[in-house]
């Protein structure tokens, strides 16, 4: 059960970093009535209101730099969060 319980984890985790990863590469290259662009706002609504808080966060540096460093972040907080629950399940299950 543990080991079930830690790769369906891993898989969901990883399928929403790609998702962050994807979102912003289609960022550079979605135009308003393209194919691509229907897919960002998909995207768009499914990952921004976990990027959002992130984004407030940098926002003076990404005003100054012109650089958003959200996503980023975004993915380091993913990463810790899986972290986290792998040590329960850990302290759970063993």
């Amino acid at each position: 059960m543990y080991w079930f319980l830690i790769r369906v984890v891993s898989l969901l985790f990883r399928v929403f970093s790609a998702m962050i990863l994807i979102y912003c590469i289609l960022s550079w290259f979605a135009q308003p009535g393209s194919a691509v662009y229907t897919i960002y706002r998909r995207l768009e609504e499914l990952v921004e209101p976990f990027i959002f808080p992130f984004r407030r966060l940098t926002s003076g540096v990404a005003y100054r730099t012109g650089i958003d460093f959200a996503p980023w972040l975004a993915l380091i907080a993913l990463n810790i969060v899986q972290n986290v629950i792998y040590v329960i399940l850990r302290t759970i299950f063993l």
